[in-house]
């Protein structure tokens, strides 16, 4: 009899944690604006917030791109562009995509493809919580406790 009660609790148990990692994954689920970009003592990472969204998929993809605003248009074609306009063109600007999994309250996502190709194929691991319709991301390392807040864009 004990042994049956031990089972039926065990079962509820990963039954609860399952739909906890979903309940998650579906509130993740949409298209997000970063709102903050801060290392652990709270001061901004970049002399000016750069706008990036990121879109995690209910199917567990993820897209991410980080573009300046403002960036200056430049009336040449690539190729009669100088090293220095070209290099201008992409300052500040990211854009990677890949999977995503939830595992309680850590995201982990893997880049298949990347603006920079060196990056492709990393694994980002950072600790997920929600404040309303704010999602926080915060990386677990203790030598580079940064942390991104997004907003739900509606």
């Amino acid at each position: 009899m004990r042994i049956t009660t031990v089972g039926t609790l065990m079962l509820f148990l990963t039954l609860a944690i399952a739909d906890v990692a979903q309940a998650q994954a579906r509130t993740l689920t949409g298209v997000w604006r970063r709102i903050s970009f801060r290392d652990s003592t709270a001061q901004p990472l970049q002399p000016r917030l750069v706008p990036s969204f990121v879109i995690f998929s209910a199917n567990g993809y993820f897209s991410q791109s980080i573009m300046p605003a403002g960036r200056p248009k430049i009336d040449k074609e690539w190729k009669d562009m100088s090293k220095e306009e070209l290099l201008s063109l992409f300052e500040d600007v990211a854009a990677w995509n890949g999977s995503y999994v939830i595992n309680g309250t850590t995201l982990t996502r893997t880049t298949v493809s990347n603006l920079d190709p060196t990056a492709e194929g990393n694994k980002l691991v950072q600790v997920v919580r929600f404040a309303g319709d704010t999602l926080i991301l915060t990386w677990p390392n203790p030598a580079n406790r940064s942390e991104s807040r997004f907003l739900r864009v509606r």
